[in-house]
């Protein structure tokens, strides 16, 4: 971190915090505190993950207080390569109360948010153009839709190994159905918004209450590794869903932006297709029953069950 942002570390501590990155807390030799991501990068280049965080980086310069961005490392860029495809990104050390994906939200708490991405979506797209390369479009794709219509292939015949290998299998052929019913109709609803470019916004992507932490100052937005141009509906899906509505409502009060119902469900779909998509990988591949696995295992039922019995409004 020396050679990169000009940090000296003393004390690295990991938190076992989000899903997908790792994640750690840092203090440095002159009392600072810090957040250090490190991202899987396969490739060895951090690809769209840079794009993404400039988002992060421009919307922040433009003065949402609430974003709250990476640092810059000395030589300009956003993140470090790490030895063996990964990347580092350091951040300012939040304090407040962060949440959790499934927790609920106040009237007041998704009003706030809804007022945040509002702020976000009206920046112009613009703001971003830099050297950190071109923000990235909303195709529709849902990644790991290859390797789970494959699983689903083969889990009518054969075994499976591993400590979930029958088990899995029973379950995602029982399911298997309403995954690809799933699919048909994800396929159906996307398929009009595939050559609308004019309705695209800067979009955060996970603005759950998960991502919020709340500070003295107010709330903040963490997480931005996923942000894309994509129609709005990419940032309200959820709330839509855990207002009943209501948060839709006055997000197009807000704007003056009506939100598309096809497409709100479409944002449902692909979360929870890509969840079963990312649970059967990780279970097919389990060499043992961690606490991680257990969560996921539990995680697979309850989102094929839902899949099965509560298709989205």
């Amino acid at each position: 971190m020396s050679e990169g942002w000009g940090v000296r570390a003393v004390t690295a501590t990991y938190l076992p915090v989000g899903y997908g990155s790792h994640h750690w807390s840092v203090d440095d030799a002159a009392g600072g505190r810090w957040f250090a991501s490190v991202d899987v990068v396969p490739t060895g280049e951090p690809g769209a993950l840079v794009p993404a965080l400039g988002v992060a980086v421009a919307a922040r310069d433009c003065g949402l207080s609430f974003v709250v961005a990476p640092r810059r490392t000395r030589d300009g860029t956003l993140v470090r390569r790490l030895p063996g495809g990964y990347a580092i990104a350091l951040y300012p050390f939040v304090h407040g109360r962060s949440g959790g994906f499934g927790d609920g939200l106040s009237p007041v708490e998704a009003a706030e948010l809804v007022g945040m991405l509002r702020s976000l979506h009206e920046l112009s797209p613009s703001v971003c153009d830099s050297t950190w390369g071109p923000v990235g479009v909303e195709t529709f794709e849902v990644e790991g839709r290859g390797r789970l219509q494959s699983a689903l292939g083969e889990a009518g015949e054969g075994v499976w190994s591993g400590p979930y290998g029958e088990r899995l299998r029973r379950l995602v052929a029982r399911h298997a159905e309403d995954v690809a019913r799933a699919w048909r109709r994800y396929d159906g609803l996307v398929a009009g918004a595939r050559s609308r470019t004019e309705d695209l916004v800067l979009t955060h992507g996970e603005p759950h209450p998960g991502n919020l932490i709340r500070t003295p100052q107010g709330p903040v937005l963490v997480d931005w590794e996923t942000a894309l141009l994509a129609p709005p509906e990419r940032d309200l899906w959820l709330l839509h869903t855990r207002t009943d509505g209501r948060a839709s409502g006055e997000y197009t009060t807000l704007t003056g932006r009506p939100l598309r119902a096809e497409l709100l469900t479409a944002y449902q779909l692909a979360w929870w297709l890509a969840d079963v998509a990312v649970f059967v990988e990780l279970l097919r591949h389990a060499a043992e029953e961690t606490a991680d696995t257990s969560w996921s295992w539990e995680a697979l039922e309850a989102t094929l069950e839902a899949l099965a019995s509560s298709p989205p409004r």
